[in-house]
């Protein structure tokens, strides 16, 4: 299972999620790394596989251009979600895997043929924007012949708390394809339920920062 460095960017900086609610994020300046500059931090972290939110776009504030595109050479490749809202706005960069979430997306997903990954984002147990039932927008997304799924448990981000109700046996039986998880990811014992869930990777951060997973799992990117 493919362990993961959620990297959320906002006005330049990386900062900390909890639950969504971006307006309160601040700047991570406490964590593992000396700098929250998204290169310098990722290069000091040594991260293999960065994810990479926008959070500006996301919110259409403004954007992250410049501090996405110095992330190129940090780790083996990054997997991106800018907040696209129609087909033409993927970042096509080689090193970038790009991600189209629900929260932003305004057409259907078969047409974000320049997309990789589909994320579908909950929020108390339901897809945004609509309040479907996550197992359902999967399966209605796995039509779309995206490289992979995500589901990103917005509800319990940065929570330290638990993965919430979401049924992770649900989601998963819902799609046979490659399916990545975030969202309350609190200990090795979270990751190991993941991947015996037969989840395919687990994007993290807190948990991390906070010495409950080791650095050395988002350096190799995996359970070692």
């Amino acid at each position: 299972m493919k362990i993961i460095l959620a990297v959320d960017i906002k006005g330049g900086e990386v900062v900390h999620g909890y639950k969504g609610r971006r307006e309160i994020y601040k700047p991570l300046d406490w964590g593992l790394a000396g700098s929250t500059k998204p290169s310098e931090y990722l290069t000091e972290l040594k991260v293999k596989y960065p994810y990479l939110a926008d959070l500006d776009r996301i919110c259409r504030d403004s954007d992250n251009n410049s501090a996405v595109l110095s992330c190129r050479d940090c780790g083996e490749y990054s997997y991106l979600n800018r907040g696209a809202e129609t087909p033409s706005e993927a970042l096509k960069e080689p090193w970038i895997k790009n991600v189209i979430s629900t929260e932003t997306c305004r057409g259907n997903p078969e047409d974000y043929t320049d997309f990789d990954y589909f994320s579908v984002v909950v929020k108390d147990g339901r897809a945004l924007p609509d309040g479907k039932n996550p197992a359902a927008v999967l399966k209605e997304a796995s039509k779309a012949g995206f490289e992979g799924l995500i589901v990103l448990n917005l509800s319990s981000v940065g929570a330290e708390d638990s993965m919430g109700s979401l049924s992770i046996e649900e989601v998963r039986s819902a799609y046979e394809g490659t399916l990545l998880y975030g969202g309350g990811v609190n200990s090795v014992e979270d990751l190991l339920r993941l991947q015996d869930a037969g989840i395919n990777g687990a994007i993290i951060a807190t948990a991390v920062h906070k010495g409950r997973v080791p650095l050395k799992y988002v350096q190799e990117g995996r359970i070692c």
